[in-house]
C-alpha cells in the first residue's frame, strides 16, 4: 500500500535485492547542464544525446512524478495493478551515481593536467630564458622616398606606370634617324640642336618605336597602343620640342588636312612660343598649324577655321570653349590632346573647359572606346592631386619623372643666393636691391638682363619708379659707383599699361643687346610662366613666392636650355627665412645648396640721404600723377 522509503545508506553499496535494471540509468534520465559542460568531448556528445532524449520525454516524466508523489491511495493501487514501470527512485539514484562518477573523472583529469603544466613550466624555466620576439627583416625603399616625396603625397600614383630619367640621358638626334622622317630630322638639327635634352630622349625612346610600328599596322587604332603620357620636368628642359616631334612625325604623311592635334596652353605668350616651335619643325611639309587667341576677332577665327581646317590648333581654354559652342571645330578626327602647364589649367575652371572638352570627345568621336585620343600632360610642377587629372579620363597613363625623392626639379646650371636682411634694415630694401645688383655685376662685368618678381601690381609700379629715381642720382652714391658707367633700363609690366605697351616692353627686354648695359624688368607672377627668353642672367625674388611651385616657375626663367643663370632671394627677418627653408623640402638641386650673399649694411648710412630724397621724389610723382 505504501511506497518504499528511500534509504541513503544504500548509495555506496547497492542492495542485493535491487535488480540490475534499477541501477542503470533510464532512457529519460535528465543530466544537469552544468555537469555536462565540464565533461570531455566524448562525454559531451553522450550528454547532448541524453538531454535531447530527456526533452522529448519531459511530459512523460512529469506524468510519472504526478503519479508517484501526488496521487491518492486509489490511484496508486490502480497504478500497481498496471504494467510495472521503472521507479523514480531508481532514476534519481542512477543519475546521482553517474554524476559522482563523472566528478571523480574530472578531478583525476584536473590533477593530471595541473601536474603536467607544472612539469612543463619547470622544464621551460630550466631550458629557456626570456628573449626578444624575432622581427621580420627591414625592407629598404629602393627610391629612398620620404614623406615629402611624390609617391607619399598622392597615393593615386602608386598604380601608375613610372618611367624615370636622369640628367645624363643626352643623345644626338642622329641616333633617331631610323625613327624620324629625314626632313623632320633636318629641321630639328637646323633650327634647334643636334643633341637631345634628357626629357626628350626618354619620351622619344618610349614613344617613337611603338608609334611607328602601330601606324604601319593600323592608322585608326594606333592611339590605344601608346596610352596617355604625364610628364613632370623642370622649366627650360625642352618639353615643347618633346611633344612636338612625335606629333609632326605622326602627321607627316597625312593626305587630307583635318584637326588631329589640339594644344591647350594658359597664356597668349605661350601660344606664340609653341607656334614658333611647330612652324620650324613643319618647314617643307604641307601641315597647317593655326592659333586662336583673344586678341583676334572671334568671328574672323570662326570663318577661318570653317574654310580651312588646320592639322594642329594652339589655343587657350577660354577661346577653345567659344569655338566648341560655335561649332567652329570638330573633334571627330582628333588623335592628340596636349595640355601644357597642366597644373595651372586644371586649377582654374576657364568656363568649365575640361568637362566641356571631354563631353565633345564623347559625342564627336566615332570611336567612343577608351584610348581613342593620346593625351599628353606637361608641367614643371605636375599636380599631385589625381582627382583633378581624373577629369581627363586618362587611359593607361605613363608618368615620366626624374629619379629623385623630391617633388620638383630646378635647372641644373642654376646658382641660388640668399640675401638676409635684418628687420631693422627692411626700410632700405629697394636700396639693398641695387647694392646686390652692383655686387654681382662686379663679379660678372658683362651686361645683365635681370627679371625681378614682386608680390603685387602696385609694388611693381612703385618699385620701378623708385629705382629709376635712385639711378638718376647714382653719381652721388658711394655704393652705386659701379653702375655709373653702365646704361640702365628699368621697366615694369603691370595692368596700368595697355596690352600693346606691355607686349612692347617684353619684346624690348627679350631682344636686349648684351652690349647695352643693364636691363631690368619688374613684374608679378604673370611673367613666371609662358615666356621663353633664354638669355636672362639673373632672377631676383624681391618678394618671396607663396609656394614651392611658384618658386620653381620664377627661377625657371633663367638657366634655360642648359645655360648658366642665377637666382637671388631677398629675405627680411626670421619669418621669411624660415618660410624659405620650408620651401626647400620639395626642391631637388642635384646636390647644390643655396649660398648666402653678404652685404655691408653699415654703408647704407652713407646713402641714406640719397634714399630719402628719392622717396620724397616718388611721393611728389604720385601726387602729381593723381592730380592729372
Amino acid at each position: 500500500m505504501f511506497a518504499s522509503r528511500f534509504d541513503p545508506s544504500q548509495l555506496n553499496t547497492p542492495a542485493a535485492s535491487t535488480p540490475e535494471e534499477t541501477i542503470r540509468p533510464t532512457p529519460g534520465a535528465i543530466v544537469p547542464l552544468k555537469r555536462q559542460a565540464t565533461g570531455s568531448d566524448d562525454e559531451d556528445d553522450d550528454f547532448r544525446q541524453d538531454s535531447n532524449e530527456s526533452s522529448s520525454s519531459s511530459e512523460e516524466d512529469e506524468d510519472r512524478m504526478q503519479i508517484e508523489y501526488g496521487a491518492d491511495e486509489e490511484d496508486s493501487s490502480e497504478a500497481e495493478g498496471k504494467e510495472s514501470k521503472p521507479s523514480t527512485h531508481s532514476t534519481v539514484l542512477s543519475r546521482f551515481k553517474q554524476t559522482v562518477s563523472l566528478q571523480d573523472k574530472l578531478n583525476v583529469s584536473d590533477i593530471a593536467g595541473n601536474n603536467e603544466d607544472e612539469r612543463l613550466e619547470d622544464y621551460t624555466a630550466s631550458t629557456h630564458q626570456l628573449e626578444q620576439i624575432p622581427q621580420p627583416e627591414f625592407v629598404k625603399n629602393p627610391m629612398n622616398l620620404n614623406r615629402n616625396s611624390l609617391q607619399f603625397k598622392s597615393t593615386g600614383w602608386l598604380n601608375t606606370e613610372k618611367i624615370y630619367y636622369d640628367n645624363f640621358l643626352i643623345k644626338p638626334f642622329s641616333d633617331y634617324g631610323n625613327e624620324l622622317e629625314a626632313k623632320l630630322l633636318q629641321n630639328i638639327c637646323k633650327n634647334f640642336s643636334i643633341n637631345t635634352f634628357p626629357i626628350q630622349s626618354i619620351i622619344l625612346d618610349s614613344i617613337l618605336p611603338v608609334l611607328n610600328f602601330t601606324l604601319s599596322i593600323s592608322k585608326r587604332n594606333f592611339t590605344r597602343r601608346i596610352g596617355d603620357i604625364l610628364v613632370n620636368a623642370a622649366t627650360g628642359s625642352g618639353k615643347t620640342l618633346a611633344y612636338s616631334i612625335p606629333i609632326v612625325q605622326t602627321l607627316f604623311k597625312r593626305q587630307i588636312n583635318r584637326l588631329r592635334c589640339l594644344i591647350i596652353v594658359p597664356t597668349k605668350l605661350l601660344i606664340n612660343q609653341v607656334y614658333t616651335t611647330l612652324t620650324k619643325l613643319t618647314q617643307g611639309t604641307s601641315l597647317i598649324v593655326s592659333i586662336s587667341k583673344l586678341e583676334n576677332s572671334l568671328k574672323d577665327e570662326h570663318k577661318k577655321l570653317l574654310n580651312l581646317e588646320p592639322d594642329i590648333l594652339i589655343t587657350t581654354p577660354g577661346r577653345l570653349v567659344d569655338h566648341l559652342n560655335m561649332k567652329s571645330i570638330n573633334l571627330k578626327n582628333l588623335k592628340f590632346l596636349i595640355i601644357d602647364e597642366a597644373d595651372r589649367l586644371l586649377n582654374q575652371s576657364f568656363q568649365g573647359w575640361c568637362p566641356k572638352l571631354m563631353s565633345h570627345l564623347k559625342t564627336d568621336k566615332l570611336d567612343t572606346f577608351p584610348g581613342n585620343v593620346i593625351k599628353m600632360i606637361f608641367s614643371a610642377t605636375l599636380t599631385t592631386n589625381t582627382e583633378k587629372l581624373n577629369g581627363l579620363n586618362l587611359y593607361k597613363p605613363k608618368l615620366f619623372l626624374k629619379q629623385t625623392d623630391k617633388l620638383y626639379q630646378l635647372p641644373n646650371k642654376l646658382d641660388e643666393f640668399n640675401i638676409n636682411i635684418p628687420t631693422a634694415k627692411s626700410v632700405y630694401k629697394p636700396l639693398i636691391l641695387l647694392y646686390s645688383v652692383c655686387q654681382f655685376i662686379t663679379h660678372s662685368p658683362t651686361a645683365a638682363k635681370i627679371l625681378i618678381f614682386v608680390k603685387s601690381n602696385e609694388s611693381s609700379i612703385r618699385l620701378s619708379k623708385l629705382l629709376q629715381l635712385i639711378c638718376e642720382s647714382r653719381s652721388q652714391s658711394n655704393m652705386l659707383k659701379n653702375l655709373q658707367n653702365l646704361e640702365m633700363s628699368i621697366n615694369s609690366v603691370n595692368s596700368n599699361n595697355s596690352k600693346s605697351e606691355n607686349r612692347k616692353i617684353v619684346a624690348n627686354f627679350s631682344h636686349h643687346s648684351e652690349n647695352a648695359g643693364i636691363t631690368i624688368l619688374i613684374t608679378t607672377d604673370i611673367m613666371s610662366r609662358g615666356i621663353d627668353i633664354n638669355d636672362i642672367t639673373q632672377v631676383i625674388n624681391y618678394d618671396p613666392p607663396m609656394s614651392s611651385q611658384q618658386y620653381v616657375h620664377r627661377v625657371g626663367r633663367t638657366a634655360r636650355a642648359n645655360e648658366v643663370g642665377s637666382a637671388y632671394n631677398l629675405l627680411v627677418g626670421r619669418g621669411e627665412r624660415t618660410f624659405f627653408d620650408d620651401l626647400n623640402k620639395d626642391l631637388d638641386r642635384d646636390g647644390k645648396t643655396v649660398k648666402p650673399l653678404e652685404l655691408d649694411f653699415a654703408l647704407l648710412e652713407s646713402d641714406s640721404e640719397l634714399y630719402s630724397s628719392s622717396l620724397e621724389s616718388l611721393k611728389n610723382y604720385h601726387n602729381n600723377t593723381a592730380q592729372v
